[in-house]
């Protein structure tokens, strides 16, 4: 066996170590296969699947038109009936998808809080994009019928539209992150949440203006922030419905707040709230 040569070292040099680099994008993957997940999960839940997400809006369309059409000739606004009930159910129905979904988030993925590349962020986000993705291309299908059908020619102010819709997206989502905290904390707070929102899509200006009540009782339900959202979507399709008593700022302050008080309840509680 030849000797070893004294000019060899002992030990080869080390590599410098590598620091581990968190993945590219790993919120909008983590995120986009959450979606993914919920989509499979609601279909399978349903015997129609994801169609029943653009049925249920048109039935309920259709059934205020043929009810209110017998009582009226014509609509609060315009002539056409279908068209102003879309322009108030489709954004309280935004408003009401977002914040149920985001509510239930936590409850419906807990198995996945345990997981080190989830967050509560991920879940509040892939539920709310779904959502509003939805909801956004109900309300695109339906105006494109509306207009096919009954040659309406719509011409809406889409600065208004844009407005209205993201006053509804934020509405839903700081109130359903609030929510997902507050529901598995208290199951009466839960059922008192129900009985109040059952009145809701009449308050809310769905079905009629809470501007033509009588004014001890519209300087009350003006400062509803659903109301206002329904008030802003029909401006931008009705440039003479005059709102200035709606105030864009004022939704999103709200949303804000609680979209920030739920944020904090759930990085401090929600493990404990769902005993994890």
């Amino acid at each position: 066996m030849p000797p070893i040569s004294a000019d060899l070292p002992h030990s080869a040099p080390l590599a410098p170590p590598q620091t581990v680099k968190p993945p590219r994008f790993r919120m909008a993957r983590v995120v986009a296969a959450l979606v993914l997940r919920e989509t499979g999960a609601r279909d399978s839940r349903a015997s129609l699947g994801f169609l029943w997400n653009v049925i249920e809006p048109v039935v309920s369309i259709v059934i205020l038109s043929l009810m209110f059409s017998l009582i009226s000739r014509s609509p609060r606004l315009g002539t056409n009936f279908p068209l102003y009930y879309v322009t108030g159910v489709v954004p309280f129905s935004l408003y009401m998808s977002i914040s149920k979904q985001v509510a239930g988030s936590m409850r419906f993925s807990r198995n996945l809080l345990g997981l080190p590349s989830v967050t509560v962020i991920d879940l509040i986000m892939a539920r709310f994009l779904l959502s509003t993705l939805t909801n956004i291309c109900v309300f695109i299908a339906m105006l494109f019928m509306l207009n096919w059908y009954y040659d309406l020619h719509l011409h809406p102010d889409m600065g208004a539209v844009l407005k209205g819709l993201g006053m509804a997206m934020a509405l839903g989502l700081g109130i359903g992150t609030l929510n997902s905290v507050l529901f598995p904390a208290s199951g009466i707070y839960e059922s008192v949440w129900g009985l109040v929102n059952r009145p809701m899509v009449l308050l809310s200006g769905v079905m009629f203006h809470i501007d033509d009540l009588p004014e001890p009782l519209f300087a009350v339900l003006k400062w509803n922030p659903t109301a206002q959202v329904v008030a802003q979507m029909r401006h931008a399709f009705y440039p003479t419905y005059d709102i200035p008593w709606v105030s864009p700022a004022y939704v999103l302050l709200i949303a804000a707040v609680c979209f920030c008080l739920g944020l904090v309840g759930l990085y401090r509680y929600i493990f404990d709230v769902l005993d994890i």
